[in-house]
């Protein structure tokens, strides 16, 4: 009896090794963490893209950022940042087009084009944790 129940106790710890190891994330993909503000003010929400530059290996992913903070997991190597983030703004001078379907606002980019569409932002993911913050400035400072 006391074979046993060793012999349990010996495979229950194994399988407790054996489900931890199979919690460790085994894509090959690393923590990114960071923060992104905007003139100096945290972001309150957007979205972050991390992708491979044109040409290289990789997996592209997306994150949300909430009151300018940032966590995915991406590739290693050189990585092309986007970030975006919009809100909707009153149509001050709608066309009659908008006037018949009832449509009031519109959707704007807050994040000028140099940080997304045609993004200058590149990063370097290593193994491990990585750490990137940006600091983000408007086209026009109103």
């Amino acid at each position: 009896m006391k074979k046993l129940s060793a012999l349990a106790s010996i495979l229950g710890v194994v399988m407790l090794f054996v489900a931890i190891a199979g919690c460790k994330p085994s894509d090959g993909l690393q923590p990114v963490e960071g923060t992104v503000t905007l003139d100096g003010q945290p972001l309150e929400s957007g979205s972050i893209n991390i992708g491979p530059m044109v040409g290289q290996p990789g997996t592209a992913v997306g994150g949300k950022i909430v009151n300018g903070v940032y966590q995915v997991r991406a590739s290693k190597g050189e990585m092309a940042v986007t970030i975006r983030a919009q809100k909707s703004v009153p149509i001050e001078n709608p066309t009659e087009d908008e006037i018949a379907h009832n449509v009031t606002e519109r959707v704007v980019e807050l994040i000028p084009e140099r940080y997304n569409q045609r993004s200058e932002l590149k990063i370097t993911v290593n193994e491990g944790k990585n750490t990137f913050n940006f600091d983000l400035e408007s086209d026009s400072k109103e």
